[in-house]
């Protein structure tokens, strides 16, 4: 809900508001189960580095849904 509140109260700036899932990464924390961190970054920045036509207040996870990563709230 935040995400939603947020990219609404920047509406109309160049800012955008979106949460991304970069999915599970071989890490201490997961016990190296999972895809490379590599692959996760490069997810994250995929989404930080969209043009100002780019989405806001959306969620994405591509490794839920890998055809458009978008999931519905």
């Amino acid at each position: 809900m935040y995400t939603i509140q947020l990219a609404y109260e920047l509406r109309g700036t160049n800012f955008k508001v979106n949460a991304v899932c970069p999915g599970l990464t071989k890490t201490d924390f997961t016990f190296f189960h999972g895809g490379e961190v590599s692959v996760a970054a490069n997810r994250v920045l995929k989404y930080a580095l969209m043009d100002n036509d780019g989405p806001t207040g959306k969620f994405f996870s591509e490794e839920t849904n890998p055809e458009t990563g978008e999931i519905p709230w």
